[in-house]
């Protein structure tokens, strides 16, 4: 397996990019021969130069190496320090138990010597009697190990959204495949839709968590950013996990629980959230990523949107024989023509283009997919007052498990 099998170049350098811009790293991708893969991104003038040379990337090659095996070998992201006495974080790509090669960034000095296994195979010494290249090593800055371990943990989680596209990309195939087999057309129909409505969570946000972040541990508020990547973590297993169309209601809530902890903690005092369920519904059947979207429109679209700020509520209780799930928050609200807009649009048939509110779009026809007629999706919304979702289920049954 090749290493562009699971990634493009284009993708690669996007997240090299925006990693670098996060966190002043130096980021590329590397081959299973620990060849760095383009020219990486943020590169200091040191390692420029000296990976611009046979011998350099000689060098360079065999550091990636050494700390691939590191890492394949104790299953963790692996610290190192490279033959020019530089910080080395390696994160090997995996998919179906084949090495397929690595991200790494570094090119920084930690502060604490001896800290971390090093490469003893060095011409530094050589290279140094260069004025030039003398001058733009000492340029480099030094970092104290909580600072490189907390850029190790998101550099982990942004290999792990990378496997998980992979994977998600994998299954699409397979039930693609799968669904030429099958006799019976609607049936092949609905499970295609449920699959191809299935949301992924984007760079825009991962970067936003790894940028702030960054920020904490330059402040030295390593409790709160580990707290923050942790969360995140758990965001990411969710989605590396759930390539299935349905989760219960207790892991998709438990999943927008760590999204708005993460948010509460960038943006403070200006968000506000709840998130409740009753006990009896918890192992109740929903379809994948059904809600989620919902709370992420609140926040971006309607709380945000304000200086103030304002509150969220995500809610799941039984009332009769229905079960309703609300997303309830005070900010901007909808201005009624593009209300208006928004609801002629759920009902629109699959074959016809939805461009504009795409994410409500597949919350409601995922939920219409999976539940037939017994579902009724509403919204409510007054400018400046805020904007309410309310899905009803019709459930004459105890709730549905998995």
């Amino acid at each position: 397996m090749d290493l562009r099998d699971i990634v493009t170049e284009e993708f690669q350098q996007e997240i090299q990019e925006s990693f670098a811009y996060a966190t002043g790293f130096g980021v590329v991708f590397i081959d299973k021969e620990g060849k760095h893969i383009g020219e990486g991104s943020n590169f200091t003038d040191f390692c420029k130069q000296i990976n611009g040379t046979e011998e350099g990337a000689r060098y360079c090659a065999r550091s990636n190496c050494q700390a691939v095996h590191i890492a394949l070998k104790t299953q963790k992201p692996s610290i190192y320090i490279c033959h020019a006495g530089l910080v080395n974080i390696e994160i090997p790509l995996i998919c179906d138990g084949c090495y397929a090669g690595a991200v790494t960034a570094g090119q920084v000095f930690c502060s604490e010597k001896g800290y971390y296994p090093q490469d003893f195979h060095s011409n530094v010494s050589g290279w140094l009697s260069d004025k030039k290249l003398s001058e733009y090593y000492k340029r480099i800055k030094t970092l104290t190990p909580q600072q490189i371990e907390a850029v190790a943990t998101a550099l982990a989680n942004i290999s792990n959204y990378i496997l998980q596209n992979f994977a998600y990309r994998q299954a699409q195939e397979k039930f693609l495949l799968y669904e030429k087999k099958q006799a019976e057309l609607e049936n092949q129909l609905k499970d295609a839709q449920l699959n191809m409505l299935q949301k992924q969570v984007t760079p825009h946000f991962i970067f936003n968590v790894i940028n702030s972040a960054s920020r904490m541990v330059a402040l030295e508020q390593y409790e709160k950013a580990e707290k923050m990547l942790n969360s995140f973590a758990g965001m990411m297993r969710y989605n590396l996990r759930n390539l299935k169309t349905y989760v219960t209601i207790e892991e998709e809530f438990d999943y927008i629980e760590k999204y708005l902890f993460i948010q509460k903690i960038r943006f403070g005092s200006r968000i506000k959230y709840e998130v409740s369920c009753e006990k009896m519904l918890k192992n109740f059947s929903i379809p994948f990523f059904s809600v989620q979207p919902l709370v992420e429109n609140s926040i971006e679209h309607g709380i945000l949107q304000r200086v103030q700020g304002g509150s969220i509520s995500v809610v799941c209780k039984k009332q009769k024989k229905s079960v309703i799930i609300k997303v309830e928050d005070d900010g901007v609200g909808i201005p009624e023509e593009i209300l208006q807009n928004i609801k002629e649009k759920l009902f629109l048939s699959e074959q016809e283009a939805v461009v504009d509110h795409i994410g409500i779009y597949n919350c409601c026809h995922r939920l219409k997919l999976f539940f037939d007629e017994k579902i009724k999706f509403d919204i409510y919304s007054e400018k400046n007052k805020g904007t309410k979702v309310e899905i009803v289920i019709r459930c004459n049954l105890r709730p549905p498990t998995l």
